[in-house]
């Protein structure tokens, strides 16, 4: 049968990062190979809508025009309404191809569908955290029976819990899967081949202590301190602090009026997920809470380092641990408002 003929434009987005580019890729070769021409690929923080619009109008004398824009789901709603006219009209001899993490704005959506289509590779947008856990350990399973092997849902979760922050990195699990799939061959994944392969990030259980800080669930926050404090997961407390002010930075930014997922991919470096959780967790605090924990993450750094507290106990980090859990106190108070 023949395949589709190409549409105006396609949306192309998810944190399944891989099968993104492979899609990307496909397109490109589908281009080339019907005689197109080569792919002009831009940036979506280095070109405005304008500029691609003028480069989408532009006449082809050498086939399909592919034109590529990345992280355009950067650009605010206000910015992409000279694309959502030029999509009333396409120019049949372009292909528009808009690629990122996130999705369009719901403005630009309509139009993408009116004329093309969204192709979506990840966990829905708007999946709350317990959505999104199931499908990571969904994908880890998926990805271990591609290799020929199995593993169960308990242990897919461990995978995912033992990656911390790179556990909502399909690429990266995709690449444990595969270690854990070659190492079981075709028996299923054992529990000692999880806690040998797959290496826990230190930040693991410190990036979960700032969510229930935020949430004001002290039993939580301090039941992940004492794990954090001893065992196999114990974390030095110079890690946990690192963590908890790139957590509460990113909220302190998003509470800002008129702040962006952009803008804190542009100034804490958060993007992807973990820049739309800062912003919804922004969203549950009262303004000005962001800038308040930074300020004590910040004393908690002077008094790990100066205070006479980091002294107390017999173990070597015991007043350092007491010093983190006032803090953690502290932070809790104040997102409870």
């Amino acid at each position: 049968m023949a395949p589709e003929p190409l549409k105006p434009v396609y949306w192309i987005h998810g944190e399944d990062r891989a099968k993104v580019d492979r899609a990307i890729q496909r397109l490109v070769a589908r281009v080339e190979g019907e005689g197109g021409m080569p792919p002009e690929r831009f940036e979506a923080s280095e070109m405005t809508a304008p500029e691609v619009r003028a480069a989408c109008e532009a006449m082809s004398f050498g086939g399909t025009r592919l034109v590529i824009v990345r992280r355009a789901d950067q650009w605010k709603a206000a910015d992409v309404e000279p694309l959502i006219e030029y999509l009333d009209d396409p120019l049949p001899t372009t292909c528009l191809a808009l690629v990122g993490e996130g999705g369009p704005t719901p403005r630009m959506l309509k139009a993408v569908e009116a004329a093309g289509q969204v192709l979506a590779f990840g966990p829905p947008a708007k999946a709350n955290a317990k959505e999104r856990a199931a499908w990571f350990r969904s994908y880890v399973q998926d990805e271990v029976k591609k290799y020929g092997s199995k593993i169960s849902a308990p242990l897919a979760t461990e995978v995912v819990t033992r990656a911390g922050r790179a556990g909502e990195d399909a690429g990266h699990l995709a690449n444990e899967a595969m270690k854990l799939a070659l190492a079981a061959g075709d028996d299923a994944v054992t529990k000692e081949q999880v806690e040998a392969l797959v290496v826990v990030d230190p930040e693991a259980k410190a990036y979960l202590l700032g969510d229930h800080i935020v949430q004001g669930d002290a039993r939580a926050a301090f039941g992940v301190l004492a794990d954090l404090a001893g065992g196999s997961e114990q974390t030095n407390v110079y890690v946990v602090h690192r963590t908890l002010a790139r957590h509460f930075r990113g909220i302190a930014v998003a509470q800002q009026p008129g702040a962006t997922t952009a803008d804190l991919g542009r100034l804490v470096g958060l993007n992807g997920y973990p820049a739309t959780k800062a912003m919804e967790q922004a969203g549950r605090l009262k303004p000005g809470t962001g800038e308040w924990c930074v300020a004590r993450i910040a004393d908690l750094e002077l008094d790990l380092r100066l205070s006479e507290l980091r002294h107390l106990g017999n173990s070597p980090d015991d007043g350092e641990r007491f010093v983190l859990e006032v803090a953690v106190r502290d932070l809790l108070g104040a997102c409870r408002g």
